[in-house]
């Protein structure tokens, strides 16, 4: 198995910000951050849209945001 990508990883690869993709989503660009750091789950229907956003499949998308739940888990870990 590859490396751990996160949604931010996507996103900065891709080369979208933040309230782009929350326009696109049309949601609120603090609702993304909080996909970002894996503290909200993304509908079905979200997972879509940034998978044809960031060229990758939907499979990628799912793993990216599991993968921020992750990291943001074991950031809160080291931080108490």
């Amino acid at each position: 198995m590859g490396e751990r990508v996160t949604l931010k990883e996507l996103r900065i690869q891709s080369g979208l910000t933040v309230k782009k993709i929350a326009d696109t989503l049309k949601i609120a660009p603090s609702s993304y951050y909080n996909y970002e750091h894996g503290t909200r789950e993304m509908r079905i229907s979200q997972v879509l849209v940034l998978a044809e956003l960031f060229e990758v499949s939907e499979r990628e998308v799912i793993e990216a945001q599991l993968n921020s739940r992750s990291s943001c888990q074991q950031y809160n870990q080291r931080k108490h």
